[in-house]
């Protein structure tokens, strides 16, 4: 899920509730409690 650098990979999403956390603070977002926290992997093909 993270780079060498700690990073969360392009190719996966995390979202705490609706939102998503690319947007938010990174994996720094602050998750309240009774928060859902999805882990999503993307989707390619053809």
């Amino acid at each position: 899920m993270l780079d060498d650098q700690g990073k969360l990979r392009r190719f996966v999403n995390v979202y705490v509730n609706d939102d998503d956390v690319r947007f938010e603070q990174g994996l720094e977002t602050v998750t309240p409690d009774g928060a859902g926290i999805s882990i999503i992997p993307a989707v390619a093909g053809g």
